[in-house]
């Protein structure tokens, strides 16, 4: 069951995520009968004086990225590193903006690509010529692994084999990527479409109750898990608001999605 965030909520998550993690984009919990919107979670974790980027978004989210680490007084080349969740374009697209620092990856993710299992596994959100084109700027990090200290690399696999998120240990803060796409399929146990395993991707949920107090989805805003088993968010829900053009002779419309 998911709680709607009271004021109290939302002012309690920004003032204790303030100096751990910011959110640049807030992941949208949309799907279309047209396809992937691909409105995902694209965070900033300080670890004390370092700043690493929690994935990139997609091309549809390139200019107001920019504007977002503009409003910080960040130059993207002025992190110490970028951690990509998984190698879906919605998720990684933006990483040619970050041309001097790491791309951190889990191997696992990285072969997938570059062996081409993806295609075996039919998944079509695979930038692989990006990907190519760019893979000498890939590192990897084994799963476990602290990428800084108190930030550790987690493997989430099930949406693709290396789904990965990054775990900050000392309050307990998922920083899910798809391995937990939204609070809606968390709650009600529902499994993120698979590529690798649906099973796996169910497991990782209970990892994820074990373990972590508040989770930073994929596709979605922050929430924290309850005693009682219940969630709820932690911010207030975005503005999101399309803009439908039809006929020349009527007025666009405006469709707020909250």
């Amino acid at each position: 069951m998911q709680k709607q965030p009271t004021p109290t909520d939302a002012k309690g998550a920004t003032d204790r995520s303030r100096q751990r993690y910011t959110l640049l984009l807030p992941g949208i919990p949309v799907s279309s009968n047209r396809g992937a919107l691909g409105w995902s979670t694209v965070a900033l974790i300080d670890t004390g004086g370092r700043r690493v980027l929690f994935d990139t978004g997609s091309y549809g989210d390139r200019s107001l990225l920019i504007e977002r680490l503009q409003a910080l007084s960040l130059d993207p080349q002025a992190l110490d590193a970028v951690f990509i969740s998984h190698l879906h374009y919605d998720h990684c697209q933006n990483i040619d903006l970050f041309e001097n620092i790491p791309i951190f990856v889990s191997e696992r993710e990285l072969s997938y690509v570059l062996e081409g299992e993806y295609r075996e596994r039919r998944d079509p959100y695979v930038p692989a010529t990006m990907i190519l084109s760019l893979k000498d700027r890939f590192q990897t990090i084994p799963d476990g692994s602290a990428l800084f200290p108190d930030v550790s690399v987690v493997a989430l696999p099930g949406h693709t084999p290396g789904q990965a998120g990054l775990f900050l240990s000392r309050e307990k803060i998922l920083i899910a990527g798809d391995g937990v796409k939204n609070a809606w399929e968390f709650a009600n146990r529902m499994a993120p479409p698979a590529f690798f395993s649906q099973a796996a991707a169910l497991n990782n949920y209970d990892w994820v109750r074990a373990h972590a107090v508040e989770i930073v989805p994929g596709h979605d805003r922050p929430f924290r898990l309850q005693a009682d088993g219940t969630t709820t968010y932690l911010t207030a829900a975005a503005d999101v608001t399309l803009t439908l053009f039809p006929d020349p002779g009527l007025d666009p419309k405006a469709i707020r999605l909250y």
